[in-house]
């Protein structure tokens, strides 16, 4: 029987996603093999499905929205792992020795970005996108090499994950205040300091509150929450009421003007107390592994294929002030803050830039392209994939070269 008109779109998307998800598992196994972050893969998918459905005009308006669609509901689980694999008692006890690292880790990252995009020949507001973007590592990448040394529960590995979980939830608030400032920045006029010290600061008192809710909520209305699904509740509706729970949170972050990550990363705080009873619930990593993907994916998608190699120069210049501003950044206070010989391993382990600077560049790029050029958007997309590809090996062969870092304890995370 012939396929009828109006199902040949369900049935296009259906098979796309699919496709998606296939190639999806496929390139983290390929990746493994080659000991590269499997969202260099992704994001491939994504550039691939570009170059192929474009010409074969399988990307539709349908489609499109679909795969925007998935890809939210992936920022809002990558998001959502980094804020429960955070442990904030633990990092305010760890602060004080973290602080100084991760302080001048960030603001020497975010000048280095700056300066760098401008010297590219970036306007001064997407030369400030990149320079926001370029604050954050990629927990996920520059922590398994430290796993795999066995050297993480050592003082030294402490270090480098406090530092890099810092990173990340600064590199979410500055976003958040970087988003509400977009439109004052836009209007072309002389800047007016005072009105950006007012958005600012109510930003930031919305934040606080934001916070203190999700605060309240996890203080008061978790703990009994979990005590009555477990009783009340098979698996996996104890995980579909999390997941839930979680994407509100998200969507009033949204609403409220935070964006969805901003939200997305509080909802894993909230839940954070008890990590291990989310992580390890199969119904969590099935949904996780399968929506994660298409947030890179998505980015993928979003590239043009033209702007991408007019980007390689810009590229080039950006991929300087990244390694550059996170190298010397870390590496210099932490001469100073951390133990002997770590401040070479502690700056490479801050380079790799994935999750959270890409987030920032797909954020702000709802503004419009005189925010975030389709040039910037290639040359951070060039960034990620260099400094993910790379960063990890050298990271091991420093580690394996000092083998004492693994020998100095620290206190049970």
């Amino acid at each position: 029987m012939p396929v009828e008109a109006s199902a040949t779109p369900d049935a296009l998307l259906v098979m796309l996603v699919g496709g998606a998800t296939l190639l999806a598992v496929m390139a983290r196994h390929v990746c493994g093999w080659l000991r590269i972050p499997p969202l260099v893969g992704y994001i491939l998918i994504g550039l691939g499905l570009r170059l192929v459905g474009a010409p074969l005009e399988w990307l539709n308006t349908p489609v499109i929205t679909a795969f925007e669609l998935l890809a939210a509901l992936g920022l809002v689980a990558l998001l959502f792992r980094i804020g429960l694999e955070s442990d904030p008692r633990r990092l305010l006890a760890k602060l004080p020795g973290a602080s100084l690292i991760w302080a001048v880790s960030v603001i020497t990252a975010g000048l280095a970005g700056y300066a760098g995009a401008r010297w590219v020949g970036f306007d001064p507001l997407p030369a400030g996108v990149a320079g926001v973007a370029l604050t954050a590592t990629s927990i996920g990448v520059s922590i398994p090499p430290w796993q795999q040394a066995g050297a993480l529960r050592s003082e030294s590995g402490s270090v480098a994950l406090d530092v890099a979980e810092l990173d990340d939830i600064s590199g979410v608030v500055l976003m958040a205040v970087l988003l509400s400032l977009i439109p004052v920045l836009q209007t072309g006029e002389a800047i007016a300091w005072g009105t950006v010290a007012g958005t600012t600061a109510a930003l930031l008192t919305s934040l606080v509150a934001f916070a203190a809710a999700c605060w309240l909520f996890a203080h008061w209305a978790e703990p009994p929450l979990a005590r009555f699904l477990a009783n009340r509740e098979r698996p996996p509706a104890p995980m579909l009421v999390v997941v839930a729970l979680g994407s509100l949170i998200a969507a009033l972050a949204g609403l409220l003007g935070f964006s969805l990550a901003v939200g997305a990363l509080f909802a894993g705080l909230i839940f954070s107390k008890a990590p291990g009873r989310v992580r390890e619930d199969e119904a969590y990593r099935v949904l996780h592994d399968f929506l994660a993907p298409f947030f890179f994916i998505g980015i993928g998608l979003k590239l043009d294929p033209t702007a991408l190699i007019g980007a390689l120069g810009a590229g080039a210049g950006l991929l300087v002030a990244a390694v550059a501003g996170k190298l010397v950044g870390t590496a210099l206070p932490a001469r100073w803050a951390a133990p002997r010989g770590s401040a070479l391993p502690l700056g490479v382990s801050m380079v790799p830039r994935a999750e959270i600077a890409m987030v920032i560049m797909d954020q702000a790029r709802r503004f419009g392209p005189e925010v975030v050029p389709p040039t910037l958007y290639g040359a951070m997309t060039l960034v990620t994939l260099v400094t993910c590809a790379a960063t990890p090996s050298v990271v091991q062969v420093l580690l394996a070269r000092r083998p004492q870092l693994a020998q100095s304890s620290a206190s049970p995370r």
